[in-house]
């Protein structure tokens, strides 16, 4: 059984996901704020191979351990019940833009030093978070793994857990991107619009150098 990729947030960055993941091969299942009903056109038109889920539903694919990325805005993570989440792998793609209204739990944590991926981790229980697939541009997400080159485009995968990184390090190879596994996930905060990665393509060993990450071996 192929592993299916489920996405929470269906805007310009989770339906370019969906898009990626339906290239290489992956079944993708994808929710918003509406309903399945309502979102048939709209993934007509941005991710066609998708299948729009109810937002409750989201983790409850048919695995043990469903992974589930959550691209949803930050100011809108109040919407997300952590319920929703419980058992999943909870990719964390989200990012933190100037100006924007953040929910208070989130807020006080930032304030505090914690990284937001930290932040969410605290506020969804249930799941094991990772921060990934944020680094890289929506315009570029659904073609950097799959541009041509000697070298594939490095992708940066945050967690506190092994298992945990290695099954996101998995996704990013079958997205076509080369996993770099950083040294838990508060060092996730490289991979923020403020690191020095962040919308920069870059090779694995670079990226490793930047973030004190470690390449993986194919």
């Amino acid at each position: 059984m192929i592993r299916p990729l489920n996405i929470l947030g269906a805007g310009r960055a989770g339906t370019s996901l969906a898009r990626a993941a339906a290239a290489a091969g992956l079944p993708v299942r994808i929710a918003s704020s509406r309903p399945p009903t309502a979102m048939r056109l709209h993934l007509s038109q941005y991710a066609p191979r998708a299948t729009a889920v109810a937002a409750e539903a989201i983790a409850q694919d048919g695995t043990d351990q469903p992974i589930v990325v959550l691209m949803v805005p930050q100011e809108d993570l109040d919407s997300v019940d952590p319920g929703w989440l419980d058992g999943c792998l909870l990719v964390d793609a989200t990012n933190r833009w100037a100006g924007e209204p953040l929910p208070g739990w989130l807020q006080t944590a930032l304030d505090a030093g914690r990284s937001s991926s930290e932040a969410l981790a605290a506020r969804f229980r249930g799941a094991t978070v990772v921060k990934a697939l944020n680094h890289v541009s929506h315009w570029e997400l659904d073609t950097a793994g799959r541009s041509p080159g000697p070298e594939r485009r490095a992708l940066g995968v945050a967690a506190d857990r092994e298992d945990a990184a290695a099954a996101v390090g998995q996704l990013a190879g079958e997205l076509g991107f080369a996993p770099v596994l950083l040294p838990g996930l508060a060092a996730g905060r490289a991979l923020e619009p403020d690191g020095p990665v962040f919308n920069r393509p870059m090779s694995a060993p670079e990226l490793a150098r930047l973030t004190g990450g470690t390449v993986v071996q194919d």
